[in-house]
């Protein structure tokens, strides 16, 4: 039912997607005859307009995302007994249609996952994560996608362990988990994306895991002070998915599947 709601309620909970339905509300009631609507419509229509200024002449998806991607630098162990990645933006349907995996921006994670299987040769390696979709249009699901971008890099997939039904990262830890059964005392490295590993690393915690941060995919640099610049876009892009990390920060600690608010 979680599954069901984050999806319906993030719909309208994105900030383009929300700045865009109060702009038409603010539209719609700029023509009302009475002056109390007409006036609360223009003035809707004003604040939509200033924010998608704001959003694209200040970094404001930067600023938001910074914490995030640097709440866990990468962890250098010199023995891991396991390293997981979880999906996250692998498209089935359009990879189905055009015969080759794609999958946005996750491909940073493939190479990271890469680069420590070779580091860590004794490693057990997983990969979890099914379907995010609502309502998938298509019969590959994201572990397939997944494969298939691994094999195309060199990476020896016949050595993956593969959990193949999970939706979410709450999911990813707990099915993952019933696959591998992961001891405490065994020390596991966790890819995704920088901005989006405080959750997971909370899911993974809650859930009995051992692990230790591999981050991959920076929207962010280092620096603190970034100048302005006209770029709605990437701005929005970046802000919309740091504002999905905090929504699903507190969503998932309400629902207890986090061990924390802001872990670390």
């Amino acid at each position: 039912m979680e599954f069901l709601l984050s999806k319906v309620l993030w719909t309208f909970a994105a900030p383009g997607n929300l700045l865009v339905l109060t702009l038409l509300a603010g539209a719609f009631l700029a023509t009302a005859r009475r002056t109390f609507w007409a006036k609360s419509g223009r003035m809707l229509v004003a604040f939509s307009a200033g924010a998608f200024f704001l959003i694209a002449v200040l970094p404001v998806g930067e600023w938001s995302a910074q914490p995030l991607e640097n709440r866990f630098p990468t962890a250098t162990p010199e023995h891991v007994d396991g390293i997981i990645l979880i999906g996250g933006s692998e498209r089935a349907r359009i990879s189905e249609q055009r015969g080759q995996p794609i999958a946005m921006d996750t491909t940073s994670r493939y190479i990271l996952f890469t680069k420590l299987a070779r580091q860590y040769p004794n490693a057990k390696l997983v990969f979890s994560g099914g379907s995010g979709s609502l309502a998938p249009w298509s019969g590959m699901k994201d572990y397939e996608v997944a494969t298939n971008a691994l094999k195309d890099i060199g990476f020896p997939v016949e050595k993956l362990i593969i959990e193949k039904q999970s939706r979410n990262t709450r999911e990813n830890a707990v099915m993952a988990a019933q696959i591998v059964k992961p001891q405490p005392q065994e020390i596991w490295l966790l890819v995704t994306s920088a901005m989006h590993m405080p959750r997971a690393m909370g899911c993974f915690r809650q859930a009995g895991w051992n692990v230790l941060p591999a981050p991959a995919g920076y929207l962010t640099g280092t620096s603190r002070i970034l100048a302005p610049d006209l770029n709605l876009q990437e701005h929005l892009s970046i802000l919309t998915r740091a504002i999905r990390e905090y929504i699903g920060l507190v969503a998932y600690r309400a629902m207890g599947f986090t061990n924390a608010l802001w872990p670390g």
